[in-house]
């Protein structure tokens, strides 16, 4: 059929992919709103724009996320850009923002958030971003890729945070741990005497997990930030092993962890914090979809 409107391209590709994403692949190429394609059926695009549209679509077709082709994904009311090199932000991940910023309080001394495993930065950028100024909060985040690590950078700059946050290369805390009295560490004494809340939305899904994913999970977003031995608890513990190091360095610090996980582990995850950390609080929060989604542990 010859295609010479919005509505011409919305009978082509009917049923082919989610409406939705129509409506979102053609209203970022028409550099107009949804509201502005469900209202204008009768606007005619130009060649150039029906040609990436069906070029989009093809992508869509083929399973590759829509975040991945439109270069961006919303996240707590905010826009991050994402590539390949980085996770795609989920809307249950919006949790730990939530409790990170209700864990600090204005009035205390000297808080420090870091995040491990950013990826985009969507988690820390947010933070940084709603959480009220002022002088005794430090943000940190911290990646094993450093491609990650680039594009966390200009998500910070393009929400103008990027002044309130040390990027820092590592894996996990080993940037920070052993190292973090000396004057070469990139935190330094800054979370010396005070309170840390560490925050990590790291690989998860076990094997099995992982193997029953949508074919847009496994063919397009990186697998090391999705998959982990020993049932998806492997890296995190690890990170208790980290933990447990850095704490028995300093017994001023205090210490609140959050960690995003799979359903099923509450139950496994709470045999191994008692395992490194035994005097450790532990509480587990439910996600909207009312399904065990964060681990708070306190020590």
């Amino acid at each position: 059929m010859k295609i010479e409107t919005l509505a011409d391209l919305q009978k082509k590709y009917f049923q082919k992919i989610d409406h939705l994403d129509l409506d979102l692949i053609m209203a970022h190429i028409l550099k107009k709103s949804r509201e502005f394609v469900l209202t204008h059926p009768e606007h005619k695009p130009t060649g150039a724009q029906i040609a990436k549209i069906d070029s989009f679509i093809a992508r869509r077709a083929n399973h590759m996320p829509l975040a991945y082709i439109l270069g961006y994904k919303e996240f707590y009311g905010l826009s991050f850009k994402v590539t390949p090199n980085t996770l795609i932000p989920r809307p249950e991940t919006e949790l730990l923002v939530e409790l990170a910023i209700q864990g600090t309080n204005i009035k205390e001394q000297t808080s420090n958030i870091i995040d491990v495993g950013t990826g985009s930065g969507n988690i820390i950028i947010s933070i940084a971003k709603n959480h009220p100024e002022y002088s005794g909060l430090n943000y940190f985040a911290v990646d094993i890729s450093n491609k990650a690590l680039q594009i966390a950078k200009q998500n910070a700059k393009a929400h103008n945070v990027s002044k309130k946050i040390k990027f820092i290369h590592g894996n996990l805390l080993e940037p920070i741990i052993g190292n973090w009295k000396l004057p070469a560490c990139p935190v330094g004494r800054e979370i010396e005497n005070s309170k840390m809340i560490i925050l990590a939305n790291l690989p998860y899904l076990s094997k099995e997990i992982y193997s029953a994913t949508l074919p847009n999970v496994k063919k397009y977003e990186p697998k090391s930030a999705l998959y982990s031995a020993n049932a998806g608890l492997d890296h995190y513990e690890r990170l208790l092993k980290q933990i447990l190091a850095l704490s028995v360095t300093s017994y001023e610090l205090r210490v609140t962890i959050l960690l995003e996980i799979s359903p099923e582990q509450k139950t496994k995850l709470t045999k191994l914090i008692k395992k490194y950390l035994p005097q450790a609080q532990i509480d587990f929060q439910k996600d909207l979809a009312k399904k065990w989604r964060v681990c708070k542990i306190e020590i």
